[in-house]
Order: structure tokens, then C-alpha cells, then sequence
């Protein structure tokens, strides 16, 4: 019951005691804004994009991937050469070999370890929703969010710019615009200024979605699959919003059958430009726009994150969370899993608690 992924590139990097877990997935622009045709009756969408690059590549060769991405994207050693506030590691009670990918965040769409995420001068209501978003992945999710917007813009030494999601108003966009995963240094949610007389669950839903793509989540109508469940009419969509219906048939991770209650399946009239149907599904019947994460997204996010604390050392920590596949860890099984990792690091002992990262209200 999952949206496709791509194939997993699994690395990371902790910046500061923030580490950055990424898997290979296509990135969006920064910049690039979806400006519709017209504007729609219906509720406030969202649209995440490629790169102009990246859709040369997938049109040459069906993968947003060029050559030499692909050829970094399996390194089975960590460099010494990497400072100690750096790396990450896959989940050891997978057995997979531990996995150092993208140490600059130069692949796009990767996944991250924790969020980075700033809200930049927001009315009350767009970031009261974005906050009710942050708050409900959480809860229901190992996804973690950390507020970046006390950090310094670059890692030194080497100036190395941190990545960001810099949630802004965008007065040139209909539709709301962001990217799939980590891009590498700042990238945007570019939120239209129509979005703020929206109710709040509504505002709510846009930065589900937003969230889950940046997290590294395709939209559901981009499986592979998908014309077995749903039919697209691609001819009524946006001419700037065609990329949320890119099929993906190469380098990606998709789990289970097609998720009609995922967060980020399009609706029947979303990203229309004439009012009629962009997708039905296969029984012609209409598809209603959902409000809150589907089991289908919970699971899948929890079998690519694993819930950490930000801190200013190497160690890792994890938050008391649901891990995997809803299941509570018992304590036990969280401090087993917490020590595995850390000796993959050469680390041992309980994480000093002073050593902590200060965390920084919304």
C-alpha cells in the first residue's frame, strides 16, 4: 500500500549533531515555481518538480539518474577522512553494510535523517498548518523535524552550506512548489499567499504533502504501476504541473499495491486546467482528496527513518518512538539498536545527555 521511492542509496550525514540520511530519489528545482494556466475553485495543491536536467535524463533514459550519480551512489566504506560530524548508517538489525552516499549533498532527492526545516515570516495560519503537519508525522512516524533557523548558513570548516527547507510565501505561485528530498543546501516551499484563507485542515494537508515529498516520497499517481489502478488525463492537467504525474519506472523502491488513501495521491480535479478529471480511478469513479497520512504512508516512512535526536557529538540517539511498522520498540530493543549503531562508530556508553542539541520552538 505505498508510493514508490527510489532505489535506496542509503548514506547521511550529521552536521552538527543534525544528521542527514539519504537515499537516491529525484530532486527538484529550488527556484522553479508552478505557475498554473488559470486558477482552480478547488483547494490549494502542491507540486514537486525536476530539474531541467533531470527531465532531459529521464526523458533520454527513463532515470533522472546520470552516469556518474549512479556510479557514486554504492560506497560500502566510510572514508576516515570524514570528520567526526559527519556520516551516517543504515538500521544494523537489517543486516545491510553500513553506507556513506552523497557526503557534500551533491545527489539529488536523497533522504534526510532529520528535517531541516525553517519557517521564514509566515502568517499565523500558513504556520500554524505547517506545525499541525510537522506535529502529525511525528507522532505517527520516525520521520524527525529540527528547527534550523537559529543555525549558521555554512559548515566550516570547508564551507559547506547545510541543507534546508525554507518554508516561504511566494507571491508568483497558484500552486504551492517544493521539492522531492534532500536537494542539498537551501531548498524552498514555495506557499501561494491563496493558501492562508484555506480552513486549517486544509493548510494542514498542503504541508502533509509538501513534507512527505521533501522526505523523499514520490506521489502515488507516479508508480510504475499505476495504470492498472488509475487512468490520468494528462491532456486536462496544468502545462507546469505535469511532473507530478511522471511516471517512474527505473531506479526507485515502491512497497505493496496502490495506496488510494496516500496523502500524496492527486484528488480527480487536482491540477486541472480546465475543470475536468486529471485522473479517475480505474472503475470510473472519482477520487477524493484525503486529509491525513495513510497507513501506507506511515509504513513506509518508518522503513526509511529512524527517529533521532539532534545532538552536538557523534553519538546517536533515538527518540521513544513507533519503530518498525508501528510496533513500540521496548526499551531494550531501543537501546540495543541505539548501541549497534553507535559502535558502527566506534562509540560506547549511554549518549551524554548534556551533549544534547537545544531544541528551538516553531
Amino acid at each position: 500500500m505505498k508510493t514508490i521511492f527510489q532505489k535506496a542509496k542509503v548514506s547521511a550525514v550529521v552536521m552538527t549533531g543534525i544528521s542527514v540520511m539519504n537515499l537516491s530519489l529525484v530532486a527538484c528545482s529550488n527556484d522553479d515555481e508552478c505557475i498554473a494556466v488559470e486558477a482552480s475553485n478547488e483547494s490549494v495543491e502542491f507540486v514537486a518538480q525536476f530539474t531541467e536536467q533531470q527531465e532531459t535524463i529521464l526523458a533520454d533514459t527513463g532515470n533522472p539518474f546520470g552516469e556518474q550519480e549512479q556510479k557514486n551512489s554504492w560506497n560500502n566504506v566510510i572514508s576516515p577522512n570524514i570528520p567526526t560530524t559527519w556520516g551516517m548508517f543504515d538500521d544494523p538489525s537489517k543486516n545491510i553494510s553500513t553506507r556513506a552516499v552523497g557526503i557534500y549533498g551533491s545527489y539529488p532527492a536523497q533522504y534526510w535523517t532529520m528535517l531541516r526545516v525553517k519557517l521564514l515570516q509566515l502568517p499565523t495560519s500558513i504556520k500554524d498548518g505547517a506545525i499541525l503537519a510537522i506535529e502529525e508525522i511525528e507522532s505517527k512516524t520516525n520521520v524527525r523535524f529540527y528547527n534550523s533557523i537559529e543555525d549558521e548558513e555554512f559548515y566550516e570548516p570547508g564551507h559547506i552550506k547545510y541543507p534546508n527547507i525554507a518554508v516561504r510565501m511566494n507571491a508568483s505561485a497558484i500552486e504551492g512548489s517544493g521539492s522531492y528530498g534532500l536537494v542539498g543546501g537551501e531548498q524552498y516551499i514555495n506557499v501561494p499567499y491563496s493558501l492562508a484563507q484555506e480552513t486549517q485542515a486544509e493548510i494542514k494537508r498542503f504541508f502533509l504533502h509538501a513534507f512527505c515529498n521533501a522526505a523523499g516520497m514520490f506521489n502515488e499517481q507516479q508508480r510504475k504501476d499505476r495504470d492498472d489502478y488509475v487512468t490520468v488525463y494528462l491532456d486536462n492537467v496544468k502545462d507546469n504541473c505535469k511532473s507530478a504525474f511522471t511516471k517512474i519506472t527505473n531506479n526507485y523502491t515502491m512497497q505493496g499495491t496502490f495506496d488510494y488513501f496516500s496523502i500524496t495521491l492527486a484528488a480527480s480535479k487536482d491540477y486541472s486546467k480546465n475543470g475536468n478529471n486529471t485522473i479517475m480511478n480505474k472503475g470510473n469513479y472519482q477520487i477524493e482528496q484525503t486529509q491525513t497520512l495513510s497507513s501506507g504512508d506511515i509504513h513506509f516512512l518508518n522503513s526509511f527513518y529512524l527517529p533521532y535526536i539532534a545532538r552536538t557529538d557523534n553519538y546517536v540517539e533515538l527518540d521513544d518512538t513507533y519503530f518498525p511498522n508501528g510496533q513500540k520498540l521496548t526499551e531494550s530493543e531501543r537501546l540495543n539498536l541505539q548501541n549497534q549503531i553507535n559502535a558502527q562508530r566506534g562509540l560506547t556508553g549511554t549518549p551524554p545527555i548534556e551533549n544534547r542539541k537545544e531544541t528551538v520552538e516553531w
